[in-house]
């Protein structure tokens, strides 16, 4: 009797560490998907502002550093310099993520979405931003397997096709930034002669 409460107990400790990990996954895997659209949003803003903002020539070449300052002033972290002209770039590099942004963001709640300033804009993609006709690669599956330091680790690519070649191996083989960076520093690209 004492072994099969022992193995009830182990299956109990089994299945709740199991749960736990799962859950846990599910949540840093929403959060991250969170973070890219935030950042793109944030990209977007910015954008927009630089193209159309009335009082633009105020700040003119100082934008990003005065924001990052406003915003720290805000008491909001991460925004830096260096974070701004990145998250910029981020949503220059991945046009094709608006499509999903939307959807994206109206699961987390419809209430929450009503309240962002985002929610009430049509978006415009700037001419400035690269195209994003028929990408290969789908949204829903750039977001799902990239983290947001992977498209920061991405945005090093200096042609379209090398970066759809690293988006291709680093979902395919399901690499860490690590991995990627290091693809990156080796010139796998280059090495698997796809260059040119």
């Amino acid at each position: 009797m004492a072994i099969s409460q022992q193995h009830t107990f182990d299956n109990l400790i089994d299945n709740v560490y199991r749960t736990h990990c799962l859950m846990q996954q599910t949540a840093q895997k929403s959060v991250n998907q969170l973070l890219e659209i935030q950042n793109w949003i944030t990209g977007y803003y910015i954008v927009e502002y630089e193209q159309n903002g009335y009082d633009r020539a105020k700040y003119g070449e100082r934008l990003i550093d005065e924001m990052s300052r406003n915003l720290k002033m805000k008491g909001l972290k991460g925004y830096s310099p260096i974070s701004l002209r990145t998250i910029r770039s981020f949503y220059r590099t991945y046009p094709q993520i608006q499509q999903s942004v939307t959807v994206e963001l109206q699961k987390t709640s419809f209430e929450t979405y009503k309240q962002l300033p985002f929610s009430n804009i049509q978006i415009q993609q700037s001419p400035t931003v690269e195209s994003c006709e028929a990408y290969p690669i789908p949204n829903e599956v750039l977001l799902s397997h990239l983290t947001y330091t992977h498209f920061v680790e991405l945005m090093r690519a200096k042609e379209p096709l090398e970066r759809l070649f690293y988006e291709v191996e680093t979902i395919k083989n399901n690499w860490t930034v690590k991995q990627l960076e290091r693809a990156f520093d080796t010139g796998l690209y280059v090495r698997t002669g796809l260059s040119r």
